[in-house]
């Protein structure tokens, strides 16, 4: 993770040496295109679509929220250019109106971004330098035009793991059916302190998954994921309360879901307006070896524009495990990851975890589309949008079992403020100084998003 937060740096740093160099594309770049005011609406009579040089039509037109024959305003050609945008497959996209034989037609241009590229893994397992993972993950996308992927990751050192991932979200088109495989091998080291202090000590698990998930596109906004898997995890130490959930060295766990999906968000990658819920449900065991317990995730996020720039969200997750004996290495945990930001390294595990975040957002540069060259690189590779936020963030969160009396006797609460740098299609980076209520301090690096 700290190599590719460094090499991102490099790439914005580059970006201001070489600012002479840089080509701009300015927003509705033609001069015959009409200008439409936010409250403004035309009709639209047809849709052309430029630059989409390996990119299939409909993986475009699936997108937008209009068709031929609406009207559509000002504010609505905008959020369904940032519909377009989050797809991340292009570098550039452009939305705007021409007349033509006096007709209204609606130009979606797009520029194809680079779709093969290496990424270097370097992690440091609880910030400890002694503790490094490191690998490379190798990502393929959009490579028959139909917004494709196929990525695979080898990394080795502390914790080792591989995996092969392929996805296609347009499979069929005209039924709005997409599908997920993935198949993965790793060796964990427990992160359990209950399953340790059992132990006497340290010990690892190995695991080997795979599932499948299939997807049914209700509409631009509803999804529904289908999914079917097996994992095979074998732990050094068993015959000790929860450490394996069989009681045995190996568990063999089968397991089924279903995930529902409501997004209006406008730009995924970084969203400002717009609402995101995600609610599933998970059966693992199924009664096999006499595993059987389940799992269930909600994510709630509100996005919305306070006034003129500046934007806040919030979040609730909540992630609940309940019915049979649920395995210590399947326990709902807040840090390492998903955290309280002020106590990233407060470790905390069991059946239940929640996590709330507010957030303001305030752009320095919003968007900013720029293309340059460098040797050896090719352009689209070095072609992004780019955006420069200044953030400030309140979390907080805490653990329950089902057998507590719910009580917030032993929440945790951070605050801080930050700087997010957007490179879309690629990723981003994220500088955070976070203080916790324990009056602690903490400086973060971040790739992504934190919601």
């Amino acid at each position: 993770m700290i190599l590719r937060t460094f090499l991102l740096i490099i790439f914005f740093c580059s970006i201001i040496i070489i600012v002479p160099f840089v080509k701009n594309y300015a927003s509705s770049s033609n001069p015959d295109s009409l200008i439409i005011a936010p409250g403004q609406s035309v009709k639209i009579d047809s849709i052309k679509i430029i630059g989409n040089e390996g990119t299939k039509d409909f993986i475009i037109l699936r997108e937008l929220t209009f068709k031929p024959g609406d009207s559509i305003t000002g504010k609505q050609l905008q959020y369904n250019k940032e519909r377009v945008v989050s797809l991340g497959i292009f570098s550039f996209v452009e939305l705007y109106v021409i007349k033509s034989d006096d007709k209204n037609v609606a130009i979606i241009e797009v520029h194809e971004s680079w779709y093969i590229y290496p990424i270097p893994i370097v992690r440091f397992r609880d910030h400890d330098v002694t503790k490094a993972n490191y690998g490379i993950s190798l990502l393929y996308k959009n490579f028959r035009g139909r917004n494709e992927t196929l990525r695979s990751i080898i990394s080795l050192g502390y914790d080792p793991s591989y995996s092969i991932e392929y996805s296609i979200p347009a499979l069929f088109y005209e039924q709005g059916i997409g599908l997920y495989i993935n198949s993965s091998y790793s060796t964990i080291l427990n992160r359990s302190d209950i399953a340790k202090s059992l132990a006497g000590g340290d010990f690892n698990y190995k695991s080997f998954s795979n599932n499948i998930t299939v997807e049914k596109r209700i509409n631009q906004f509803n999804d529904l994921l289908f999914t079917a898997g097996f994992t095979y995890l074998e732990s050094d130490v068993f015959g000790l309360g929860r450490i394996t959930a069989s009681g045995q060295r190996i568990d063999r766990v089968p397991y089924a879901g279903i995930t529902y999906f409501y997004d209006t968000r406008d730009l995924k990658q970084y969203s400002l307006t717009g609402l995101y819920i995600a609610l599933s449900l998970f059966q693992d065991g199924l009664g096999f070896d006499d595993i059987n317990y389940s799992v269930v995730n909600l994510d709630f996020r509100e996005y919305e524009k306070i006034a003129d720039d500046l934007s806040g969200r919030w979040r609730f997750a909540f992630r609940n495990t309940f019915g049979g004996s649920i395995p210590y290495y399947d326990y709902s945990t807040l840090g390492y990851g998903n955290n309280v930001r002020g106590h990233s390294t407060d470790y905390r595990e069991g059946n239940n975890s929640i996590l709330t975040s507010f957030e303001l957002i305030y752009p320095i540069i919003k968007e900013w589309d720029v293309s340059f060259k460098l040797p050896l690189l090719p352009e689209r590779l070095t072609s992004a949008r780019l955006g420069f936020y200044l953030t400030s963030f309140i979390d907080y969160g805490g653990i329950y079992n089902n057998t507590d009396k719910f009580s917030l006797n032993g929440f945790y609460a951070g605050y801080g403020f930050g700087l997010t740098m957007l490179a879309i299609p690629y990723n981003a980076v994220r500088f955070e100084y976070a203080f916790g209520d324990n009056g602690r301090g903490e400086f973060l690096f971040g790739i992504g998003f934190s919601f």
